[in-house]
């Protein structure tokens, strides 16, 4: 049974996510469109499994796996087939450990490699080329484990007097067993502040959506229902996802306790009322979408990353859709026919290669894929190469605090063999506090700006400043002036960890914001705009506008990730430009 109206859910979802992945900053929650094909796909494998046991009183595993290792495998082969040798033409930096990433895409073990790797669409310097394969493999592992579930309980039925009831209550009550713990544990893990890319990739917490397709599919067998209408309650549906995408994103708590609850409703939604209203339609276009978006999916990502490496913007889409379209259309009508030993070719163009030409092709692809993968892995460093300039920038700032401790040791042994000969230091002293941002040009900042101190560390996070400040000041280091160079980790609201900062600051200290630029969001950024708020009630402190100064120049960033300007020296002067002014205008003013 073919249920119309789900085509427009299908290309709907897909849309979102395309949308996400190439333009995060317009739709910065186009994710939740994983939450729509997670909730179809758990509701038409049940559905259809459902049918099966009705009819059949078992279910066919092996017809079951064979279809659905028809329908997926060949498509992930052919994409890491044409990746791999695409990527040849690519910076190192996207090949670190290229070999791990083919293998986890191609074992559908994505998902772990991710989170293993701390791995997101947001955090990454260099984005992972098939980062996109953790949807897939989180949906394998449900088409793995579903059925034999399913199988399990209908075996445990059949003594009871009436076998399909007894089941189908069974299947209700484990299938919403399974969404309320999925569920909570995403709630949980949520507000404890976990790990925000094991929430998002986790098995553990992404399956309830697949547990409340389930459910919905359960109720539809079992009960009647009056008729939805299809146009109203579709249309609803999908302007309040829309909605959602346009104002969540990654880092807000409230995404994953209401944003994917209320995504998955509105699916559900949608889905009941093309079951129940026989006028539910899809448009043409969508039709003729439809069957291509698995293939859209699998092609678009890799193909923009590897063009957007190698070109601005404008020019990577328009290269991405055309490289994409032509790979999705290769892929649909020749390779995954070839693969399942079905005619080939499109239109008027019909082909049946003879299964040794098959078996030929398949294998030259495969080993094309590997010997391509292992020798692009093996010339490449083990690490990006932001990576390891802040690792060793990061080794360079411990060498410098050990220096600063032993000129600090010394001069306290001078004073106490020497007392009447007391050193003193005139200079205005400046402790910055900053992010991985600050790594690259930390020891050129020190060199040339007298009285700079720069604490750097990758990650860190602008609500760790006042302990940090505390740490410092303990040690007796801090400076007369302290600088906030974070915000491109912030999680918490911004403002209120800002006016913490000031609140914790030692008497006497003086204050500089410097405003963060990260291209990956809206401009200015959330941060920006707190510190210049903020900044504006106390006499004490000093606004720096870098990213002011950063979006009026934009060459600061070319060839980085849009958020670290290492190795740009025109960018080290301008960013020094700007500081010596901040601690000249600071310098001047009264301390808290």
């Amino acid at each position: 049974m073919r249920i119309k109206g789900l085509d427009n859910l299908r290309v709907f979802g897909i849309s979102l996510v395309v949308i996400y992945h190439i333009f995060k900053e317009f739709l910065p929650a186009g994710f939740l469109g994983v939450n729509i094909m997670f909730v179809l796909s758990g509701f038409l494998v049940s559905f259809h499994l459902l049918n099966e046991v009705y009819k059949t009183d078992d279910i066919d595993l092996r017809s079951y796996y064979k279809k659905r290792y028809r329908r997926i495998y060949p498509g992930v082969l052919f994409m890491v087939f044409v990746v791999s040798l695409m990527a040849i033409f690519v910076n190192r930096d996207y090949t670190v450990h290229y070999f791990d990433q083919v293998l986890a895409a191609l074992s559908f073990t994505s998902n772990y490699y991710e989170i293993l790797t701390g791995g997101s669409y947001e955090s990454q310097f260099i984005s992972h080329l098939f980062l996109h394969t953790w949807f897939l493999a989180i949906e394998v592992h449900f088409y793995l484990l579903w059925p034999l579930l399913i199988k399990f309980i209908y075996k445990k039925s059949e003594k009871a007097a009436n076998v399909k009831k007894t089941f189908s209550n069974r299947f209700f009550a484990i299938s919403l067993i399974l969404y309320l713990i999925t569920f909570a544990l995403t709630i949980i893990l949520t507000g404890l502040g976990k790990n925000i890319s094991f929430i998002y990739f986790a098995d553990f917490t992404r399956l309830s959506s697949f547990f409340l397709g389930a459910i919905v599919a359960c109720f539809v067998k079992r009960f009647g229902f009056r008729k939805i209408p299809y146009k109203t309650v579709s249309a609803i549906a999908f302007f309040l996802i829309t909605i959602l995408a346009f104002f969540l994103s990654y880092e807000m708590k409230i995404t994953y306790i209401l944003g994917f609850f209320i995504t998955d409703l509105a699916t559900v939604m949608i889905i009941l009322a093309a079951y129940s209203d026989e006028n539910a339609r899809d448009p043409l276009a969508v039709k003729k979408i439809s069957p291509y978006t698995y293939s859209i999916y699998l092609m678009h990502w890799p193909v923009y990353v590897i063009t957007s490496s190698l070109m601005n913007k404008p020019s990577a889409l328009v290269l991405t859709i055309i490289i994409t379209a032509v790979l999705v259309m290769i892929n649909h009508h020749i390779f995954e026919p070839l693969f399942r030993g079905e005619e080939i070719g499109y239109l008027s163009f019909k082909k049946n290669p003879a299964d040794i030409s098959r078996i030929i092709t398949l294998v030259a692809v495969i080993i094309i894929s590997f010997v391509t993968s292992i020798s692009l892995t093996l010339a490449s460093d083990d690490m990006v190469s932001l990576e390891k300039q802040i690792w060793l920038s990061s080794i360079n700032q411990d060498i410098g605090k050990i220096k600063k401790d032993k000129e600090k040791l010394d001069k306290f042994i001078i004073e106490n063999d020497n007392p009447n000969e007391i050193i003193t230091e005139e200079a205005i002293t400046t402790t910055i506090l900053a992010d991985s941002v600050l790594l690259g040009n930390r020891e050129y900042i020190e060199e040339t700006i007298d009285g700079t101190y720069v604490d750097a560390e990758g990650s860190r996070l602008l609500e760790k400043s006042p302990e940090i400040i505390e740490e410092i000041d303990d040690e007796g280091n801090l400076g007369d002036i302290v600088a906030i160079a974070l915000g491109t980790n912030a999680v918490e609201d911004p403002e209120e960890s800002l006016e913490k900062i000031v609140k914790d600051l030692p008497k006497g200290k003086k204050l500089i914001f410097i405003s963060c630029y990260d291209s990956r969001y809206d401009q200015p950024h959330r941060v920006s705009q707190a510190m210049k708020k903020v900044s504006e009630k106390y006499k004490f402190i000093t606004y720096m506008p870098w990213e002011e100064l950063a979006m009026d120049h934009p060459e600061f960033y070319y060839g980085t990730d849009g958020v670290h300007f290492y190795g740009n020296i025109e960018a080290y002067d301008a960013y020094n430009d700007l500081l010596q002014k901040a601690i000249l205008e600071a310098s001047k003013k009264e301390g808290k």
